[in-house]
């Protein structure tokens, strides 16, 4: 029974090939149980997306658990301690804040989630992640201009840009910057929300302020 249906539906489907229609092998499968797959324009990662154009290219990566990627490690910039992804976001709601460096960073940007991490935290934040491609000496003099002791805020090092690989938000520039600015939220390792800016010179979207409002649309809070 099994060689005849096999041979009917090759049969069929020399037939459809010549005549330049598939429709009646597509019926005849579906009548005799074989799978069929729904097909889409759109890839499953962009639907219901909030992403902006120029994040597109992260678009498959939503919803996806980041702490699987067990094998990266971020480096601390308070005590030079290395720690997983399942470190710093599993169990957690995470504001992560990706930074390029530069004066906007150090005088603005990561000093505008110091300021306002109380009211984050009001809000239900657990922790503010500021991370930067650049090495672990440089980010440790950094967190002690910065004075973050204590805040709630902690900048980590990614060395070798692998996490901003990860997030579709390095950029190969040279000697210039070597991420995007962004900032998300991020709830027990998801990636719910992120705002990426147009330019890393910009300030724009990914500010505190910014991710406060969008945190509470996020969560219906006020």
């Amino acid at each position: 029974m099994s060689s005849i249906l096999a041979h009917t539906t090759f049969s069929l489907f020399r037939w459809a090939k010549a005549s330049g229609s598939f429709a009646k092998v597509a019926s005849y499968s579906a009548v005799a149980g074989a799978p069929r797959c729904e097909k889409s324009a759109v890839p499953a990662g962009h639907r219901d997306s909030d992403l902006s154009q120029v994040a597109c290219n992260i678009g498959l990566g939503r919803r996806r658990d980041l702490t699987l990627r067990g094998d990266l490690r971020l480096i601390s910039g308070q005590d030079g301690s290395k720690k997983s992804l399942a470190d710093v976001f599993k169990g957690k709601k995470v504001i992560l804040v990706g930074f390029p460096g530069g004066a906007i960073c150090t005088e603005t940007h990561v000093p505008g989630y110091i300021e306002n991490m109380e009211m984050l935290k009001r809000k239900g934040v657990d922790s503010c992640l500021c991370v930067t491609v650049n090495t672990p000496d440089a980010v440790s003099g950094l967190s002690s201009k910065l004075k973050l002791q204590g805040t709630g805020v902690d900048l980590m090092a990614d060395p070798n840009g692998s996490f901003m690989r990860l997030l579709g938000l390095e950029l190969e520039s040279g000697a210039g910057p070597k991420c995007q600015r962004f900032a998300a939220i991020v709830e027990d390792g998801i990636l719910l929300k992120l705002q990426i800016e147009k330019s890393p010179a910009e300030l724009k979207v990914s500010d505190a302020l910014s991710m406060c409002q969008l945190w509470k649309d996020a969560y219906n809070v006020q």
